[in-house]
């Protein structure tokens, strides 16, 4: 079996064992090649497009040969697939700013699958995060990236993608202020009031008062979005 499974993920360099006949050998190397590409392909649509698609089956092809995945679950692969090209890209040879938009096209199946765990209630004055929010902090642009642009300089983005109440994926760029504030409810429930003043006090900030307007704008404008739960005290 050991040597079957090597053969499986590296034909070119593992020969079929002598006792495996080589029309179902072909049969399983193409099938659960496939079944990884295949998860591979629809979770990374704008990385893929990125690439001819004999280097891009290369790619997947040393993910499928070299990585230890350690997970029994489909649903898991694009994040293996993630975390070897982030560990790996040194040496792969694909531009700098891949492993960052692997992880916000990955972003997307993380928000979309996340389980709708209670996240407080609609009424309540202690405001929690929506459970499918995620954000994140990028050296590059991931979000513009496509076919007709590719960055060549690294810029600070911070960007937030969640599941809305039609159940829809919605992306944002946010700044590095909100994401602190996001930082703090992330932390537990809390009261508008309060988590402006933690905000206030990690930023040090000259006016906390006008950081509780400012703040409070942007935590009404969230709720009504979905992205944060409860209401304004």
């Amino acid at each position: 079996q050991s040597a079957f499974a090597g053969h499986l993920r590296s034909p070119s360099a593992a020969g079929r064992p002598y006792d495996v006949p080589a029309r179902p050998a072909k049969i399983y190397r193409e099938l659960l090649f496939n079944n990884i590409t295949g998860f591979i392909d629809a979770c990374f649509p704008v990385a893929k497009s990125l690439f001819p698609e004999s280097r891009w089956r290369a790619l997947c092809r040393s993910f499928f040969r070299d990585w230890p995945s350690h997970t029994p679950y489909f649903s898991r692969i694009p994040e293996q697939f993630v975390r070897y090209v982030q560990a790996r890209h040194a040496g792969l040879r694909v531009p700098a700013y891949l492993p960052e938009l692997l992880h916000y096209e990955w972003l997307e199946l993380e928000a979309d699958t996340a389980a709708d765990k209670s996240a407080g209630s609609a009424d309540s004055r202690r405001l929690t995060l929506n459970p499918s929010v995620r954000y994140a902090r990028y050296q590059w642009p991931v979000h513009r990236i496509g076919a007709t642009y590719r960055p060549r300089k690294p810029r600070q983005t911070v960007l937030l993608v969640h599941r809305n109440a039609g159940h829809e994926v919605k992306f944002m760029e946010i700044n590095e202020i909100t994401a602190q504030l996001l930082d703090v409810l992330a932390e537990g429930p809390q009261t508008a009031q309060d988590a402006l003043k933690v905000l206030a006090k990690r930023l040090g900030h000259a006016n906390p008062d006008a950081l509780q307007i400012h703040g409070r704008q942007l935590l009404a404008g969230f709720i009504q979005q979905g992205i944060i739960v409860g209401k304004l005290a």
